[in-house]
Order: structure tokens, then C-alpha cells, then sequence
């Protein structure tokens, strides 16, 4: 009996300090995703939390941050090869948290996935338009619609599918009256949307700054 809860101390204080490790490493990164600005930024953000999802694998929230800031490393780029290297790392580190594999993470959590990789796509669609529009298009539409299923009141999937409508011609399914309802669902899920301790909490001044520039087009 004594030797069963000498055990069971031991594992809690183990778990207790690999947590607090955990947060430490989590404050640290967070403080440098906040302050980024420059491709160097993305960068050493980039690489601090691959580190702590190379340790800690079932961590959605190191390989999110990974992905995202490799997602925006990606847009400092003029070479395609290299601007689609950086997206390409940030899918695959993603594909960890699949559909199967959502007893690892929650629903928003999924939301989260799924919006970002909806993001990826429409980096590989600017990379070549022609070519990548009609391949990657409705694979971002998809995960779009996997990010909305798993929870619903995300406001970063309603943006990001108002920015994809905001800038896709009406001829093809887009345009500001499309992109509005969008983007006013977003502003609206922001305003009511609290974020967890680390968890994404991005995108509300640019769609404020967008539903400005879709209401100022719209009156003319």
C-alpha cells in the first residue's frame, strides 16, 4: 500500500514540473509569437515551437503555432519553390490531428486545425492561380466547412471565408455581397469569442479592417 502511494506521489510531482515546464516554455513562445513582425520573427518563432512539438507530440498547440508562423514566413517570399517549402512544413505537421485522431484535441481545437489549413491552401492557390486555383480552391472550401462543423461561433473561419469571397470575382462564386454576411458573422463571433490560455486568438483587426473596405465598396 505504501509502496502504491510512494508511486503515485512520484508520478504527480513528475507531472506536476513537466507541467509548469510546459507553461514556461508556452509563456516564452507566446511572448514571441505576439511580437511578431518581420520573416526573422516568423522565423525564430517558427523554430522555438518546433522544438517543444518534437518533445511533446500529442501538443496541438506547439504544432499550430509552427504551422501558423511557417504559414507567414511563407508570404515574405518571392521564390515559389521556397514559399511553397514553408507551407508544405506546415501542413505536415498538422496532419498529426486528423479527423482520426480527435481524441487528441477537442472540437475548437479542430476548428483551429482546419481554419489553418484552410489557410495553407490559399497560399498554394497565390503561388500560381491558374494552375492552383481549380486544385486547391475547394480543398480550402472544404476545410472551411470542417472548421464551422466542429465549432460553429469560430470567428477566424468566418473571416477567413469572407476574405476568400471578398477577393474571388463574382463570375466565380465571390464578391463583396457575398463576403459581408461573412464577415459580419466573424465581427459578431469576436465580440463573444474568449480564447483559452494559449489557444489562437488572431485575425479580429483584419477583419475589421476588411468589413470596412467590403461596407466603403459596397456604397459605391
Amino acid at each position: 500500500m505504501k509502496l502504491i502511494f510512494l508511486i503515485t506521489s512520484l508520478s504527480f510531482l513528475l507531472c506536476s514540473e513537466y507541467t509548469e515546464k510546459y507553461y514556461l516554455m508556452m509563456d516564452k513562445g507566446m511572448d514571441l509569437f505576439e511580437k511578431c513582425e518581420s520573416e526573422s520573427d516568423y522565423l525564430n518563432t517558427s523554430n522555438y515551437f518546433y522544438r517543444i512539438s518534437q518533445v511533446m507530440k500529442t501538443d496541438w498547440l506547439s504544432s499550430y503555432y509552427y504551422a501558423y508562423s511557417n504559414t507567414k514566413i511563407s508570404m515574405f517570399q518571392d521564390d515559389p519553390d521556397i514559399k511553397e517549402e514553408y507551407l508544405d512544413k506546415a501542413f505536415d505537421i498538422l496532419t498529426r490531428f486528423e479527423q482520426s485522431d480527435v481524441d487528441l484535441v477537442d472540437s475548437l481545437a479542430l476548428s483551429e486545425i482546419y481554419t489553418l489549413k484552410a489557410m495553407i491552401y490559399v497560399g498554394k492557390i497565390f503561388i500560381n492561380p491558374m494552375v492552383n486555383g481549380m486544385k486547391y480552391g475547394p480543398l480550402s472550401g472544404q476545410s472551411i466547412e470542417q472548421a464551422i462543423k466542429y465549432y460553429p461561433n469560430n470567428p477566424r473561419s468566418y473571416y477567413l471565408d469572407g476574405q476568400s469571397k471578398f477577393y474571388t470575382p463574382s463570375a466565380f462564386g465571390g464578391g463583396v455581397d457575398k463576403a459581408m454576411p461573412l464577415l459580419e458573422k466573424s465581427l459578431d463571433n469576436y465580440s463573444k469569442f474568449k480564447a483559452k490560455k494559449y489557444w489562437p486568438n488572431w485575425g479580429m483587426s483584419d477583419c475589421e479592417t476588411l468589413y470596412d473596405k467590403a461596407v466603403k465598396q459596397n456604397e459605391k
